[in-house]
């Protein structure tokens, strides 16, 4: 009985998390759009960002996926770790006199056969609840902080192939002491930068 209690929250908690308002134009320019929403559980706003490319889908998702090339292309990222089971460590700089933010997240793939998606989801867990496997892999944390959530997902339409129609959404709750007005204007900023430079590099000659 009392394992059915737990469900029963744990579907209303999760149900009323994903409750928004309805997606806002934030931005527009050079072919990417970037919308944000309100969540009904949170201050800091999601977004959803949105950009066409001509491009083959492996060599897009090396791309994204290579650790190394984190800094040159997503907004404020300083470094990258792909850790094992499918786990990725992520840091990312905040202006003094903030502390860094880091993010570990567990990701997962699939393809659908009928519509074409790639999708490649992500979900930050927090540090004390990792294996302790994972744990081991990570950089001590010093003055960084985990982000209390960044959940969210890429999607790329293979559809009208070699064109990919690529969706980035992600909702992120940086914890501690930041505004959340300034952490919205941040999240617009991060979703067109980084979409910017994945464009970027797959238009060069």
């Amino acid at each position: 009985m009392l394992k059915l209690v737990l469900l029963s929250f744990f579907i209303n908690f999760s149900c009323h998390a994903q409750a928004t308002s309805d997606w806002v134009l934030a931005k527009e320019k050079k072919g990417i759009t970037v919308y944000t929403r309100t969540l009904a559980n949170s201050n800091y706003k999601e977004f959803k960002a949105e950009v066409n490319i001509s491009a083959n889908l492996t060599d897009v998702l090396h791309f994204i996926k290579d650790p190394k090339r984190c800094p040159a292309w997503q907004y404020k990222c300083i470094y990258k770790l792909q850790l094992s089971e499918g786990y990725i460590y992520k840091l990312s700089n905040l202006p003094w006199p903030l502390n860094d933010r880091y993010t570990v997240m567990q990701s997962d793939e699939s393809f659908n056969t009928k519509t074409k998606i790639h999708t490649l989801n992500l979900k930050n867990i927090r540090r004390d609840l990792l294996a302790e496997k994972i744990k081991t892999q990570l950089p001590a944390e010093g003055n960084t902080v985990q982000m209390r959530t960044s959940d969210g997902y890429w999607k790329f339409d293979v559809s009208d192939a070699p064109n990919i129609h690529i969706t980035h959404q992600m909702h992120g709750d940086p914890a501690g002491i930041i505004p959340a007005g300034l952490a919205n204007l941040g999240v617009i900023n991060a979703a067109f930068v980084s979409l910017s430079n994945l464009k970027k590099h797959f238009s060069a000659p």
